[in-house]
């Protein structure tokens, strides 16, 4: 069953016959058409990450909800996280700290992930191109998520001294109360994520989490987040980053399989929902 939706869009770029076609073959070898197809796939690949959840069976459903008891077991030890941080105070620490949440800074990594992508289409290495779009994509996807839910919820940051149990749903300025998830902690697991599931290694892996995790801790140290906020972020990032490796991965590509699709047209793009 189809459930589809068309909106005339004006394109920036020209669609070629191969990115119209998905791009996962990248019949078209010349730059232009290989970032076309990339752009595509990146498309596909939000779509199918955002809408997974019109697709979960009890198993999944089953993992979303440990998370969540996980994240409410986590939030029993915010308080006593953050007294730990504080007593942890030094200037040693602090820059520590500030080279720590570096990882996570959203425009840091989208930097490090467009400067691989370039560079694996510069030296035609296939993997460090497809490797960074995945990690830039995975940033993109879990940071729109983290966006929505730090409006929505509207958690009191640590900072402001009003407690673990504030919220303050769609409150503006948002900032004092957009503790839940840490923002930081995404950024950086979605990295991780991406590269741990690609390389496949268990040091690699050990490796980048532990770096993400790193970044998680500075956030908590800085006063900004609980340690629920940044258990969360974690869970959420991993979550997005190894389904959008395994669908690419799968070999279902932009085309195949259940969800939404980003189809262009001459002029228009045109969205579905398969199911």
């Amino acid at each position: 069953m189809r459930v589809c939706i068309a909106f005339a869009l004006i394109l920036v770029l020209p669609v070629t016959r191969a990115a119209a076609r998905g791009g996962a073959g990248e019949t078209d070898s010349s730059a232009i058409g290989i970032i076309e197809s990339d752009g595509l796939t990146f498309l596909h690949g939000a779509g199918h990450v955002l809408s997974s959840p019109l697709r979960w069976n009890s198993g999944d459903w089953l993992t979303f909800g440990a998370a969540g008891t996980g994240t409410i077991a986590a939030s029993g030890l915010d308080i006593d996280g953050r007294m730990v941080m504080q007593r942890s105070r030094s200037s040693h620490n602090g820059d520590l700290a500030k080279a720590a949440e570096q990882y996570g800074v959203g425009l840091n990594m989208i930097l490090v992930s467009a400067g691989g992508y370039v560079a694996g289409l510069a030296f035609d290495s296939r993997w460090v191109r497809q490797t960074s779009l995945l990690a830039g994509s995975a940033i993109l996807i879990a940071a729109a998520v983290s966006t929505v839910s730090k409006v929505v919820i509207g958690r009191a940051r640590p900072y402001t001294g009003k407690g673990h149990m504030t919220f303050r749903p769609f409150s503006f300025p948002v900032e004092d109360y957009a503790s839940f998830p840490s923002g930081h902690t995404i950024v950086a697991f979605a990295f991780s994520g991406v590269l741990a599931a690609r390389l496949d290694n268990a040091w690699a892996t050990a490796g980048l989490y532990a770096l993400a995790a790193s970044t998680g801790l500075s956030r908590m140290y800085t006063d900004e987040h609980w340690f629920s906020d940044v258990v969360f972020g974690a869970v959420i990032s991993v979550s997005v980053s190894r389904s959008l490796v395994r669908w690419f991965e799968s070999g279902e590509g932009p085309e195949g399989g259940t969800g939404l699709r980003i189809i262009p047209g001459a002029g228009s793009i045109t969205l579905t929902y398969e199911f």
